[in-house]
């Protein structure tokens, strides 16, 4: 009996999804457009299949859980395309957030690795195969597993789940949205800020050394600068991150619970009428 039921659901479900092809697709798209930018999702780091074969399964979830509204579009070749380029402006948005979040840490490695000297030994990134300086993979990795292990990768696909029935397929408003854009730009200088603050011991602290090997080389013109230099900054970065790491890790976990209000935020900028107050 049991047997006979679960077979009439999912003939049901087969039958409703065969009658709202274009449904299933503008969900595809948009959690295509999601992954396809998703820091643990996009480049090399999952393959072309994988990413296909998951981005099916969640629209096939995401379809048959309800939450998805019945769109509204012209019908018409052209209409039809645009339906599906704003499905995947929407998708591309959301993970872009995300995106930005992991960027700043990569962004902080960067500053990092200049001020030690190490933007000599660029590292291949097997995800996005471009070279990455040694302490922004360090920094990338770690917050990857901190959006894995804290939660915060289930808070975002849970939000995402949630867009379907905030955004009606077809209604998201994204292109001209001067407040989204607003809040985007200023999120973006909010993580910026907070990456200049997390490189400053270690750039403040080497400057300062440049400074007073610059000193040195002037009181003594017979010193070598770049034997005396180039090791003892290594030293002195390493020394500071080893003991500023926990600070780092820190930092981490509140930008990874925070993560949750921001797309959220941004997936209601989006709405057709935004009714979110932050």
């Amino acid at each position: 009996m049991e047997l006979a039921t679960m077979d009439l659901t999912a003939a049901q479900t087969l039958v409703e999804l065969f009658a709202n092809v274009d449904v299933f697709m503008a969900v595809f798209v948009r959690v295509m457009g999601f992954f396809i930018i998703l820091p643990i999702t996009s480049g090399q780091s999952l393959p072309l299949q994988g990413r296909i074969v998951l981005a099916v399964s969640i629209a096939l979830l995401a379809f048959v859980s309800g939450a998805v509204q019945l769109p509204a579009y012209e019908f018409s070749i052209v209409g039809f395309m645009m339906f599906m380029v704003t499905e995947f402006l929407v998708g591309l948005v959301i993970g872009m957030i995300v995106m930005i979040i992991f960027s700043i840490f990569q962004f902080v490695g960067q500053l990092t690795d200049f001020s030690i000297g190490f933007r000599i030994v660029d590292v291949m990134d097997p995800f996005s195969m471009q070279q990455m300086p040694v302490t922004g993979q360090l920094y990338f990795f770690t917050a990857s597993i901190f959006f894995l292990t804290s939660g915060a990768f289930h808070m975002v696909l849970r939000a995402f789940f949630d867009s379907f029935s905030i955004i009606g397929l077809g209604q998201g408003q994204v292109i001209g949205n001067a407040n989204l854009a607003g809040r985007v730009i200023d999120m973006m200088i909010s993580y910026f800020h907070l990456g200049l603050r997390m490189a400053l011991p270690i750039v403040g602290t080497l400057l300062t050394i440049d400074i007073v090997l610059g000193i040195l080389v002037k009181a003594i013109p017979n010193m070598n600068v770049f034997v005396v230099g180039m090791p003892l900054k290594v030293m002195v970065g390493l020394v500071i991150i080893y003991f500023i790491m926990p600070f780092i890790i820190t930092a981490f976990g509140i930008v990874m619970d925070d993560i949750m209000n921001n797309v959220i935020e941004v997936i209601w900028r989006m709405a057709p009428n935004e009714t979110y107050s932050p």
